[in-house]
């Protein structure tokens, strides 16, 4: 019995120890699961834990700490960003957004709960996401009269994960003849639980 209890006591110190290292979003993204950034610019797989860590770390372009926010530019045309959203309940939601350019952009939006070291895709639980048809319509209802309007099949566009605040947007930098490089299609509020649309 005393050995089944001290066994049991290793792990939940284990388990307590490494969620005490995520701290920062920096700490998480460092932690998210290998199949994630550990590909270097000619695909070969980069091996061990120190290699990929590196590799990560010279991904990173903005790290703001104290606003849980980064901004990764690597060999690929486009940017990802990671943002921590803090539950209400405690602890944290953590958004990646990934976005490739060619010269539209397009991308996605992940998020993701974290519980000793397993992650868990929680997306379809906390946010909505928007199809390129439901873009298009967005685009073709906001658009300015002189920009061409979206085709009925939609058409590229991406997410931005704040660095101040908590605002999820959709957006497309090919949408817009006023030189703006964001034309948001549609926002997102986080409510302590999950993304409410405005």
């Amino acid at each position: 019995m005393n050995k089944l209890l001290f066994t049991l006591a290793i792990l939940v110190l284990s388990a307590t120890a490494s969620m005490a290292q995520l701290k920062t979003v920096t700490d998480y993204f460092l932690a998210m699961p290998n199949a994630a950034y550990s590909r270097d610019a000619s695909g070969t797989t980069i091996k061990g834990k120190a290699k990929v860590d590196a590799y990560r770390r010279s991904l990173i372009k903005i790290e703001d700490i104290k606003n849980g926010y980064l901004r990764l530019e690597g060999p690929w045309e486009g940017w990802a960003e990671i943002a921590l959203f803090k539950r209400t309940g405690g602890g944290y939601i953590v958004a990646h957004a990934e976005n490739g350019c060619g010269p539209a952009c397009s991308g996605f939006v992940k998020f993701w709960s974290v519980s000793g070291n397993k992650w868990t895709n929680i997306t379809p639980g906390v946010f909505k996401e928007l199809s390129s048809i439901d873009a298009a319509k967005l685009f073709n209802r906001k658009k300015a009269a002189d920009d061409e309007t979206a085709s009925a099949d939609g058409f590229p566009f991406y997410y931005l994960l704040p660095r101040v605040g908590k605002t999820v947007k959709a957006a497309c930098n090919e949408c817009s003849n006023s030189g703006g490089d964001d034309f948001i299609l549609a926002e997102w509020e986080f409510d302590g639980a999950k993304f409410v649309r405005k």
